[in-house]
């Protein structure tokens, strides 16, 4: 292999990485419909054919920035979830931080994934489709973990508590300061990640814990 080839191969990564965040941020502004390839070529600073060389077209490109940002929340959250002992009396708090923690934090991609996320669950079919792909086999993951947790408690169950759980976290990760507002608070990032990671597993669990004793 020459010197040179690593370096092309670099260059290439780069300028994959530069579409995909910049795909990101525009989709999240503008939506898929409202975002052109003409418009993610400048803002990630390349020509629209190494963008078309690259993903082809933008419905390859949205499945493509989806499966990247899912990948990373997930491959963390299954981190987290193989430290957790489901014998232990603090392991629901411990399954829903490992639920929660990924998409707050750096995986998660900040506001641009999170306003994008929101949308997932509800979105059209090709969103449905990318859920059903990118995040279901993990959301089953979480449900077999709870009802380790939970003895006696079943599939149905489980499956409600962590859509439940799921929905609570939807409502918070943008971050669009209506929470701080509501609180009468006038900053809106008033309140931290971590603070905002308690409250979820401090509301959730208590929602949980009524589900399964119900």
């Amino acid at each position: 292999m020459s010197k040179a080839e690593p370096a092309l191969e670099d260059t290439a990564t780069t300028a994959v990485d530069n579409i995909l965040l910049a795909a990101e941020i525009l989709f999240a502004e503008r939506g898929f419909d409202g975002t052109g390839m003409k418009a993610i070529a400048q803002e990630a600073q390349v020509s629209q054919a190494l963008l078309h060389y690259h993903f082809g077209t933008k419905e390859q490109l949205y499945v493509e920035v989806i499966s990247r940002r899912s990948k990373k929340i997930n491959d963390e959250r299954h981190a987290l979830l193989d430290c957790v002992d489901t014998e232990s009396s603090t392991a629901v708090r411990e399954i829903l931080e490992a639920l929660f923690r990924p998409p707050l934090g750096p995986a998660g991609g900040a506001e641009p994934y999170a306003k994008i996320f929101s949308g997932l669950v509800v979105g059209r079919e090709r969103d449905q489709q990318l859920v059903r792909s990118c995040y279901d086999p993990t959301a089953q993951r979480f449900i077999a973990k709870l009802q380790q947790a939970i003895p006696g408690t079943d599939q149905a169950t489980a499956a409600m508590s962590y859509t439940l759980a799921l929905g609570s976290l939807i409502t918070v990760i943008n971050r669009n300061g209506r929470v701080e507002r509501l609180m009468g608070k006038q900053d809106k990032a008033a309140l931290d990640t971590e603070e905002i990671l308690r409250k979820l597993v401090d509301f959730t669990e208590g929602g949980i814990t009524a589900l399964t004793k119900a």
